[in-house]
């Protein structure tokens, strides 16, 4: 079919527009889509079923993860196995691979493979001593059960009137830095590691997944409802609130200064939560400095039981039939008074 000069004139406009168009850069987040994936994956309802029938969704809110602590980190980075698009299944993520970033005090890629190092010496390790896999090794977390890619949380380090960042802070940045997407992802990073990504009650939340359930905690013969006592006690109550000056999981598990994923069990001499340790752990600068190791005897988690707590049961026990024996005979009293209040001239019970 032959075209006209103006339909002609038109395409030639059309691929110019095209060719100057895929020579400008488009404007990049802060987690550069370098790939392209969100072109599929922006879309909310995307998702297929997989093998086993489950449900996947493949959505990825571009917002939500550009405010993420991950925000820096290209889709490759981690999906390192899909190199086309479309591309097949992704491959289950490898947390230890060699990452994204360079490390500046090493000049070498950045890698978690130091935290499995600390977690494999933890308590929470799915391997015992001689290297061999524990029993239930599918209860032990991994990365995933208690990492999901939090917001960052900056400090506003000027005044401290209100969270967020610090516009005096970005002010001093801007002496140097000239990009302020650098700035803000800078501010954010740092800023975020000088304190925890999480408050207490999120903290707690996560602990719960695993030391509230019933048939995990059965398996292993772990406390009973640990996260939950936690929350009867004061510190716990402060937490609901959203207090983040309380302590939480962390901060009694772990010794000051080590990573968290260094957490020993009780058992152990060198764990902050060993009888013999616990007292150093209420009296920091930051909880109760001037405590005594007494104070460390308080139980935390508590059950309230006839074999760990006799006093405390028969206690909680004496109270609860006192109140019931006091108030269910007064509440049976105060209800036949107003029934012969509303019905004066009922024959029930009245002899004949």
């Amino acid at each position: 079919m032959l075209l006209t000069r103006a339909q002609k004139f038109c395409c030639i406009a059309a691929l110019f527009s095209f060719f100057i168009l895929s020579l400008v850069p488009a404007p990049r987040a802060l987690g550069a889509d370098v790939g392209n994936c969100l072109l599929c994956h922006k879309y909310p309802g995307i998702s297929r079923i997989d093998e086993e029938g489950k449900m996947r969704l493949f959505y990825v809110n571009e917002s939500i993860f550009n405010n993420s602590v991950h925000a820096k980190v290209k889709c490759e980075g981690c999906h390192t196995d899909i190199t086309e698009i479309p591309h097949k299944p992704a491959l289950k993520v490898d947390c230890l691979v060699e990452c994204h970033i360079v490390e500046p005090s090493t000049e070498k890629k950045f890698s978690h493979k130091d935290v499995d190092t600390f977690l494999n010496q933890s308590v929470h390790s799915k391997y015992d001593k001689e290297g061999n896999e524990k029993k239930y090794v599918e209860d032990y977390p991994g990365c995933k059960e208690c990492h999901d890619n939090p917001l960052y949380r900056p400090l506003s380090f000027f005044k401290s009137v209100r969270p967020g960042i610090s516009e005096a802070s970005l002010g001093r940045c801007r002496v140097c830095h000239k990009k302020d997407e650098f700035i803000y992802r800078f501010y954010n990073h740092v800023t975020t590691r000088l304190h925890k990504s999480r408050n207490p009650l999120n903290i707690a939340e996560t602990c719960a997944r695993c030391h509230d359930n019933p048939a995990l905690v059965t398996r292993h013969e772990l406390s009973t409802k640990a996260v939950f006592s936690y929350g009867e006690t004061f510190h716990g109550k402060a937490a609901r609130f959203l207090d983040e000056r309380v302590p939480d999981c962390l901060d009694c598990h772990v010794n000051k200064g080590e990573s968290v994923h260094q957490m020993l069990s009780s058992k152990n001499p060198g764990s902050s939560i060993h009888e013999e340790n616990r007292g150093k752990v209420c009296a920091t600068i930051d909880c109760h400095p001037n405590a005594s190791s007494k104070l460390a005897k308080y139980a935390v988690h508590a059950e309230f039981n006839l074999e760990q707590s006799p006093a405390q049961y028969f206690f909680t026990f004496f109270f609860i039939v006192l109140t019931g024996g006091t108030l269910l005979p007064l509440m049976g009293i105060i209800f036949l008074d107003l029934v012969r209040r509303f019905f004066p001239h009922s024959s029930i019970g009245r002899r004949k």
